[in-house]
């Protein structure tokens, strides 16, 4: 595969290491000639000078023959422009990263497939925060996932009291619509249920949902969100702040923000409405120690820069906050910052590169993530037209037994489909299964080799 990287920063020089490795044809195009010649010491690569948006520059670059294009600079409108003029010249796709969330709306989405004619574009801010979001849920809880660009999540909860839910077939369950119990784990064997399965004292079960409906299984499941958060505080009000502070609004959780900027403090103030804003400066003691550190159940810094969120974290540990989730912009602090005390650390260079490539690596299966140690897999897959899973109902399709589709996204849609739903091409399916049959549910999503009418 041939891909473009424009932009040699943290994000840009991950990206073109790891699919120079995968032995990629790679081209790096960078403004600053020292910026390529660093990255052409450590890699296998091709450099470019120029502007990533110049059509001059990607001319050079034979952007027409390229199976990707990447713009990944750190700022917004070259990424852009670049990512529209490198598919107007023919690139097959296009990917660009924005930091500035007035290009997206009102939204807490993180990807937009097709928007301006770039297949796909990315929100770090918000990727960010709803990573933040889901460590901050998974207090007390054993996992959490999220799938479909954040819109269905799934969670891992021990099954440990007696509840309505036990010894009970599954399909007399009145499940809320858009979730399914996808998986059960019982004495280390993962279980695929089926309708007639049951749900015993001691199993760890896995819940999948729509994020609007979950909750409401999960109190089905007697955990009255598990993790139990009451109370967030939240350095920093920038983008991935507000973010995350509109998030938790959400789920009904107190949230004290801390910004030392008072302008953005009267913007912030319009536009979250159960936040309570703090015009300080949260490496500040007695501001943390006024705010009751000691009462919050996760301490989240998200400020502009690595040593002032370290230094608020540590104070507020100290002060007695239960859990402490720091943004690194050098991911190379990470360790450094967990060895400290600090609980989880987020880099969003790093979290942002793994997304991309995510998306780059292939087209059908386009993420893949592990269940216990790989008892079970679950992928993110998009069917190609004509493949044998498109335009029937489910009914029909000779699913593989030991695998679930437990979810199916449309650019607006999400729904947990039932036997009578039709998957179209180029829908996004998340699927359930056991390493032993991934290979006849992927044939289900490849073109057919041969049709008979």
């Amino acid at each position: 595969m041939k891909v473009i990287v424009i932009g040699m920063g943290e994000v840009g020089k991950y990206i073109a290491s790891v699919l120079s490795q995968e032995k990629h044809d790679v081209i790096i195009v960078d403004v600053s000639a020292a910026a390529l010649a660093q990255a052409e010491e450590t890699m296998d690569v091709l450099a470019l000078r120029g502007h990533g948006a110049s059509m001059k520059t990607l001319q050079e670059a034979k952007v027409q023959e390229a199976d990707l294009v990447l713009g990944v600079t750190g700022r917004d409108e070259i990424n852009l422009l670049a990512a529209i003029t490198a598919k107007q010249l023919g690139a097959k796709r296009t990917v660009a990263r924005v930091s500035n969330r007035d290009y997206l709306g009102d939204t807490e989405r993180g990807f937009y497939h097709n928007l301006l004619g770039i297949d796909l574009v990315i929100s770090v801010q918000i990727l960010v925060a709803n990573e933040i979001r889901k460590l901050i849920k998974s207090v007390g809880a054993l996992a959490i996932e999220d799938f479909a660009d954040n819109r269905v999540e799934m969670m891992q909860l021990a099954i440990e009291d007696e509840l309505g839910v036990l010894e009970k077939p599954l399909r007399d369950l009145d499940m809320p619509d858009g979730c399914l119990v996808a998986a059960i784990l019982r004495n280390e064997n993962l279980i695929i249920p089926g309708g007639a399965d049951e749900i015993l004292i001691g199993d760890e079960v896995f819940l999948i949902g729509t994020v609007e409906n979950i909750p409401r299984l999960e109190r089905m499941f007697g955990k009255k969100r598990k993790y139990n958060v009451r109370k967030v505080a939240i350095v920093g009000g920038g983008d991935v702040g507000f973010s995350v502070a509109r998030l938790l609004e959400r789920e009904s959780v107190d949230v004290i923000l801390i910004e030392k900027n008072r302008e953005r403090c009267a913007e912030l103030s319009q536009k979250l409405h159960r936040t309570v804003i703090i015009n300080g400066d949260g490496t500040d003691l007695s501001v943390l120690r006024e705010e009751k550190m000691q009462n919050c159940d996760v301490f989240v810094a998200v400020g502009g820069y690595d040593e002032d969120n370290l230094v608020s974290s540590l104070l507020a540990k100290n002060l007695g906050a239960q859990r402490t989730v720091v943004v690194v912009d050098k991911p190379d602090y990470a360790q450094l910052y967990e060895m400290l005390g600090i609980d989880a650390t987020v880099s969003p260079r790093l979290f942002a590169a793994n997304q991309i490539l995510k998306y780059v690596r292939e087209q059908e299966v386009v993420s893949v993530s592990l269940l216990e140690d790989g008892k079970a897999e679950i992928l993110e897959i998009i069917p190609s037209p004509g493949s044998h899973i498109v335009n029937k109902p489910l009914r029909e399709v000779n699913f593989p037994r030991g695998a679930v589709i437990t979810a199916v996204a449309g650019a607006d849609t999400v729904f947990v489909p039932k036997g009578k739903d039709i998957i179209k091409a180029g829908n996004l399916v998340v699927v359930l299964t056991k390493p032993a049959v991934r290979p006849e549910v992927e044939r289900l999503f490849r073109k057919k080799m041969f049709s008979f009418s």
